[in-house]
Parts: structure tokens; C-alpha cells; sequence
């Protein structure tokens, strides 16, 4: 376990995650005697399966035939909606917290096991593809249409219909036509999907939390007798104070055998910082954290806010403020989730909240979870690079009479003050709250998994597969859309949905909002760094030091763009290079698949207007390298340290259980009992939830699936070729080869960024190493 004495934190998927070697090492005399301690990071499956039998939990197949008219035709029009059919099966009455780990991560790796042989076997992921005309691919990759009236619709965003070539089907059911063997298959996609059980089996990851955990340790027994009654696990969220969740996490967690290393339970996170909490670790999570994409210049609307301050207290920070509004405009910056409640239907003035159910003395209980739309104003310091708050509007519900805003204290206090200034403390949980719904819904899910499916449908509808572009776009899809349909089934439903303070109609619109709302030619790396106050020509000084992130993805944007332009330089040569593209069907079609709206008919595109109308080269180049971008770099980054920054529930809750205050006093009046019950602690299933959600978010990466083995593996392949035998294959080989030393020099590059950040000494952030930069969506 790191501390600050034991040396940084290298803050790479390998590091975080855990080494990519065996559990115990490979000498079986050093396992312990005693089995119970061995730290399984996952179940055998056949013990796993067997259990689900004798629990009755074995999936059955739905006879579709005695379902309702209505639903019949929902599942031929998309089998997703069994989803909504599929009753989930009562929970477990009890189990203990490390055993639920176990069997989420077993269950979820067999969700995702099953979704990928069911889109193997219904081709649209085949393991080798089968060829087909592009009008073909048009009936067999479709768009679903969001439908709100619509009880069994799953109204995400346009994804691809998992129906498929229904029109084939019907058409082979109601006519003697013969229809090619690779357009058909003797089952329909949607007869595979019920099968396969892949609706039945996604639906039993719900019923393995427990009604109750074992593991509530009472102060008599100790920590010996615990471990001997409950494992070592235990129960990491219980306790009556900050310090007890510290303590857990410090030294309950520590490594007790060399061999405990790679345990999921004992990998690092920030929690192991003594200063986790404090001004300067929360702010530069907006820098190197789980989202650092969201940062941007504080608004003339905002600061004139933070301008109103009307207490003596906090008339020190408002001159701070006006001061800098003067002389420093471009030092201030925000993180403004202020939007919540327009996104997710919500009135101003209305608390953001939901209801669920817990189990409590073997009692139901209605509970509630409660949101926020906080505002934090940040101050950048031109030399030395370090972000610093200064106000928080907790909880923004229209007016500023309507809402709570508090000051930070000038001048900056040590840690220790600030260990106690519960109100504060408080606020700064209202952002990293906020963040958490912004970054898991909008960031990761939206930005990258279905804008990119969006692409991969949209592109899978307009290129024959020896297009230019379909064979850039194609090495970069793997695994994508099973994930994606796993995730629709299960994490989305199950896990995210239980945390968040929506019901599940606001987390649709929310959804929906964020992916109506994506800026797709504004969120090309140079543009978005430019337009969120960090130019790339400034990268470099004193200013943006400590904002690595800024500075790998921009560099991975220009290695990416080169690649790409250099393939389709071969593409599209000579100097009526544009002409060519413009002339170019398939990329018209593209753009206008990408814009058009999506319709139920099935006919329908990705309704992405922000897509561009791609008319010349460096359009072309633009968008390839955009869609590169997100599966790639873009998702690596936002997704492989989310295990570090929110294992430890109370530094990134996803949600609060008291409603926030409403006035400044009552704020003002918190102490850390407040904070307590405010937070997810003494909350076993959220904390579970929360907390292993971003373990099975982040799977690690291997050598084999990285994005410098893709480019290594394309100078192979092309190195030897005649060009008798594939026109350009010497010019591809010089454009792989100069891709992949460029990549390779990222390593030494994005090392250097990490160090230059101020708390390199404790952790050091090289996420993009690219040993681990994933070469597609893989999780």
C-alpha cells in the first residue's frame, strides 16, 4: 500500500490495476496453508456455475410465443427490449462483501463472455468477418430510435439494433426466396439472443447483492476475531467517523504477504494519501484524474456570482476574486455542472432525488439518494501551474437566493486546518459528487462508448470493407459493441443506475441530453483544449505544467492525425486531393448516416448533427482521427484511473444520502457528524457498488491489444509485401513504421509530463504510457 513515504504511485493501468502476472507467482509452496487467505481476484467458473445451479439462478429460456402481442414485436424490432421483459430474480438473503466482489466480477465477466459469442454468431462481431456489399451491411446494421412512450424501448441513444438483417428473415419465412448464406442464418439474431440466454443471464447480476452483508464487526470482537468470522475484507464502508474509513483503508487493507500484491482489495488508490481530502489533491483531480476533460474559463455569469458575497467572513476571497476578474481574467476557471437539472427534466427549484429500497433488520426501507449541481470557481496560478478553489455553489437551483454558496478561507491553510473545516469539506464532496455523474454518464459512457458505436454503425452502413477508411477505422472497434450491449444490460440498469440520484426516466434524458449535446468537430483535441482556456501553443509553460493530461492527448492527437493523413495521402493523391474526397460516395454517405435522424423504421441515421459534412481531405483526416481519438487515447485515459480515485468511496461519491442544505447557516453548522451521514458510509451495497464498479470498468490492456502493437503489427505485415501483390504497400510500411517510433517515443515524452506535475514525487501520472494506451474500446 502507498504512502508518501514508500515511493510514487506510478499511475499507469499495470500499476493501478495490478501487474499482469499470477495472483500467487508460480511456486505453489508459497501459497498459506490455509485456503481462506488465498486473495482470489476471481472465482473458477465451473465452481461459480455449479453454485448459480444450486441457487436456482440458472438462466431459463423465455417462450417468446406466450408473451403479449406488444412485447412480441418490441423483441423483433430489437431483442434488447427482453430486458425489460426478463423479471430479475429475487436477491440473495446474505452474503459477505469480498464473496459479493467475487461473484460481480465472475458475473460480469460471463455477461460479457456471452455477449461476445452472440455477437460473434449473429455476425456483427465475427471473429472473421464475412463479406458483404455495402447495401447488404445497410439491412444488417441499423439504428434504434429512442422511443419515451415506449415501456420496453431502452431509449439510450442510437445504438446498433441488435434485429439485425430482420427484413432477411422475414423474407425467407414468408417465401420460397433463397437468400445468401452469409445475409442469413438459420436462426434470426433475435431467436439467437433468446437461446443464447443473454437477456436471462445479464438480469442475475442484481440478484447476487445481498439483502445483507455479513461482515458489521462490532467493536468487542476485534480485528483478529473479525477476520476469523467474516475475512479479511470485512466491511470497508461502516464506521462513525472519517478516520474509521481511514483507518480500514490504511491498515485492515495493508499487504500482509508479498503474495497479497495483486488482490483486488489491496490495490492502490488515493486513499492512501494522508492528505486525500485536502485543496490541492482535489484540485488537481481536474488536471490528472478521472476527468480532466471538463475544466474550462469561468464564465462573466459565474464570477459575477462569486462577486456577491455579502458575509464579513468571506470578504477577503471576493476581493481576491475581483481582483483577479481585473488583472488575471484568464486565470480564473470553473467546473459547472450547474446544467443537472435541465438535462434530466428536472425544475430549478426541485431537489435532485430518488428513492430505493434496503433491507434492515429483515425489514424493506424506502431510503433516499440525493444529487447535486454544484460550481466550483478555481484559480490557475501562472507560475507555477497549480489549481487552487476558491468558491462552491453546492447546489445550483436557479437563483442565487435559491442556492448555497461558501468561500474557500484566504489565506491557503495547512491540511491539518483544513482536515477540520467540515463545511468546506463538505462543499468540495458537492463537486466531486457532481463530477462523478458528469464524468460516468457524459464523459465515459456518452463521449466514448456510444459516440463511437454511433461511428462504427454509421460506417459499417457506408464503406465496403476495402475502403481506406473502413480499414483504418476497423483494427479500432474491437470488442466495442458487445461491451457496449453488456453495458446497456447490466452496468447501466444494475450498478450506475443504483447510485445515481435520478429515477431512471431523469437518467434517460440526462443520457440523451449528453449525447444531443456532443460537440463532435468541437471536441477535436486542439479545438477542445483551445476552447476550455488551454491553447496547445501554451502547453508548454509554466501555467500548463501540472495539466499532464492536456499535454499527452494533444501529442497523441498530432502521432494519431499524422498516421491517419499519411494513410489517406495513399488514398487520395495528387493535388485534386479534395475533389477526390468530395467525390467520394462513401464518405457522403458517412456524413449524411452520421447527421441523419434516426427512425423506427430501422431506415434512420445516428442523429448526430454536430458531425461533419465532410468535403475536403483534411475533413477526411479530421474525423478518421477523431474516431481513432476516442476509442483510443480519449477512453484509455478517462477510464483506467477511475479504480484509483474512486475505490476510496468518500473522495468521488456518485451520490449523497442527506438532502444538502438550503441555507448558508445551516451549512456553516456542519461538523463531520453531517459529513458522515452524508456520505456512502455505513451504506454497504452503494459503497460495494461504487466501489467495484470502477474495478470492472478497468480492465487492463495488454501488449497484445495495444495501440503501439497495432502500428508495430501493420509495419509487419506490410514490410514484405510486392507491389505487384498490394499497390502501396511500401508507402503504408513507411507510414506504419514512422506511427509506431513516434509512439514509441511517447514513452520517455509522457514520462516527462508526469514529472513535471508538483506531486510527482507521490504519484506520477504516465496513464497514456503506450505500453497500456489501449488500441480500442476494450472495457
Amino acid at each position: 500500500m502507498a504512502t508518501q513515504d514508500s515511493g510514487p504511485i506510478i499511475l499507469t493501468p499495470g500499476e493501478v490495476l495490478g501487474k499482469a502476472e499470477p495472483v500467487m507467482g508460480g511456486d505453489v509452496s508459497s501459497w498459506p496453508e490455509d485456503p481462506a487467505e488465498v486473495p482470489m481476484a476471481m472465482w473458477d467458473s465451473g465452481v461459480f456455475i455449479t453454485e448459480l445451479i444450486n441457487l436456482n439462478l440458472s438462466p431459463k429460456k423465455i417462450q417468446i410465443a406466450k408473451l403479449g402481442e406488444r412485447e412480441q414485436e418490441d423483441f423483433n424490432a430489437n431483442p434488447e427490449a427482453l430486458l425489460a421483459i426478463v423479471s430479475v430474480p429475487p436477491q440473495l438473503k446474505e452474503g459477505t462483501y469480498r464473496g459479493t466482489q467475487l461473484a460481480l466480477t465472475k458475473m460480469y465477466e460471463l455477461v460479457e463472455s456471452n455477449y461476445k459469442s452472440y455477437m460473434d454468431a449473429a455476425n456483427f462481431e465475427p471473429t472473421v468477418p464475412s463479406p458483404l456489399p455495402v447495401e447488404k451491411k445497410r439491412e444488417f446494421f441499423s439504428f434504434t430510435c429512442p422511443n419515451l412512450e415506449d415501456p420496453l424501448a431502452d431509449n439510450f441513444p442510437p445504438h446498433l439494433n441488435l434485429a439485425a438483417n430482420k427484413d432477411w428473415s422475414k423474407r425467407a419465412e414468408s417465401s420460397k426466396e433463397t437468400i445468401d448464406s452469409n445475409q442469413n442464418a438459420f436462426l434470426k439474431p433475435t431467436d439467437l439472443f433468446n437461446k443464447m440466454r443473454v437477456a436471462q443471464l445479464a438480469q442475475l447480476l442484481p440478484a447476487l447483492i445481498p439483502d445483507t452483508f455479513l461482515g458489521h464487526v462490532e467493536a468487542a470482537l476485534g480485528v483478529a476475531a473479525a477476520n476469523l468470522k467474516f475475512g479479511a475484507i470485512g466491511r470497508p464502508d461502516a464506521g462513525k467517523t472519517i478516520h474509521d474509513v481511514e483507518q480500514y483503508q490504511r491498515k485492515e487493507r495493508g499487504k500482509k504477504y508479498i503474495w497479497q500484491k495483486n488482490d483486488i482489495f489491496n490495490l492502490p488508490n488515493v486513499g492512501d494519501l494522508p492528505d486525500w481530502y485536502s485543496d490541492e489533491r482535489f484540485a488537481q483531480q481536474f488536471f490528472t484524474g478521472t476527468n480532466p476533460t471538463t475544466i474550462e474559463p469561468a464564465s462573466d455569469f459565474w464570477i459575477q456570482h462569486f462577486l456577491s458575497a455579502s458575509q464579513p467572513e468571506d470578504q477577503k476571497m471576493r476581493a481576491k476574486i475581483e481582483k483577479l476578474s481585473q488583472e488575471a481574467r484568464g486565470s480564473l476557471y470553473m467546473q459547472d455542472y450547474s446544467y443537472f437539472r435541465e438535462a434530466a427534466g428536472i425544475p430549478p427549484s426541485e431537489v435532485i432525488s430518488c428513492e430505493y429500497e434496503y433491507v434492515e433488520e429483515d425489514k424493506k426501507v424506502k431510503g433516499t439518494r440525493y444529487g447535486v449541481a454544484a460550481v466550483c470557481l478555481f484559480h490557475l496560478n501562472e507560475e507555477n501551474g497549480k489549481l487552487a478553489p476558491l468558491a462552491i455553489v453546492c447546489d445550483w437551483r436557479g437563483s442565487k437566493d435559491n442556492s448555497v454558496t461558501i468561500y474557500n478561507q484566504e489565506p491557503p491553510r495547512s491540511t491539518s486546518e483544513q482536515a477540520v473545516d467540515w463545511p468546506w469539506r463538505y462543499a468540495k464532496t458537492c463537486v466531486q459528487t457532481s463530477d462523478w455523474l458528469r464524468h460516468e454518464v457524459t464523459v465515459h459512457l456518452t463521449n466514448t462508448h456510444l459516440i463511437e458505436e454511433a461511428t462504427i454503425v454509421g460506417a459499417q452502413r457506408s464503406f465496403p470493407d476495402t475502403h481506406m477508411v473502413f480499414q483504418l477505422l476497423y483494427p479500432h472497434w474491437q470488442k466495442t459493441l458487445a461491451l457496449n450491449a453488456a453495458a446497456r444490460a447490466t452496468l447501466v440498469p444494475h450498478v450506475i443506475n443504483e447510485l445515481l440520484p435520478f429515477t431512471k426516466d431523469q437518467s434517460t434524458l440526462f443520457t440523451l441530453h449528453a449525447f444531443n449535446s456532443f460537440d463532435f468537430k468541437g471536441r477535436y483535441a486542439p479545438e477542445d483544449l483551445r476552447r476550455r482556456g488551454f491553447p496547445p501553443e501554451t502547453l508548454d509553460q509554466p501555467r500548463s505544467r501540472n495539466y499532464a493530461w492536456a499535454r499527452c492527448i494533444h501529442s497523441m492527437w498530432g502521432k494519431i492525425r499524422r498516421y491517419v493523413a499519411g494513410m489517406l495521402d495513399l488514398a487520395y493523391p495528387g493535388p485534386d486531393a479534395d475533389q477526390k474526397v468530395a467525390a467520394d460516395g462513401c464518405v457522403r454517405d458517412w456524413s449524411e448516416i452520421m447527421q441523419k435522424d434516426p427512425s423506427p423504421a430501422g431506415d434512420g441515421g445516428a442523429g448526430l448533427k454536430s458531425f461533419p459534412t465532410i468535403r475536403t481531405l483534411d475533413q477526411l483526416i479530421d474525423a478518421v482521427t477523431m474516431c481513432i481519438h476516442l476509442a483510443s487515447p480519449q477512453h484509455t485515459s478517462i477510464n483506467y484511473l477511475q479504480n484509483y480515485y474512486q475505490a476510496f468511496v468518500i473522495n468521488k461519491p456518485p451520490c449523497l444520502y442527506r438532502p444538502p442544505p438550503t441555507s448558508l447557516a445551516e451549512l456553516r453548522a456542519f461538523k463531520e457528524k453531517q459529513l458522515v451521514l452524508t456520505l456512502p458510509i455505513n451504506h454497504p451495497k452503494e459503497w460495494l457498488l461504487a466501489s467495484h464498479i470502477s474495478y470492472l470498468l478497468s480492465f487492463k490492456p495488454g501488449d497484445k491489444e495495444s495501440l503501439i502493437s497495432y502500428a508495430c503489427s501493420k509495419y509487419q505485415v506490410y514490410m514484405g509485401k510486392r507491389r505487384d501483390k498490394s499497390k502501396n504497400a511500401p508507402e503504408i510500411a513507411t507510414v506504419a513504421r514512422r506511427f509506431y517510433n513516434e509512439l514509441r517515443a511517447s514513452e520517455a515524452e509522457f514520462k516527462r509530463y508526469g514529472q513535471d506535475t508538483f506531486d510527482a514525487g507521490v504519484i506520477t501520472y504516465d496513464v497514456l504510457s503506450p505500453s497500456w494506451n489501449a488500441v480500442s474500446i476494450l472495457i
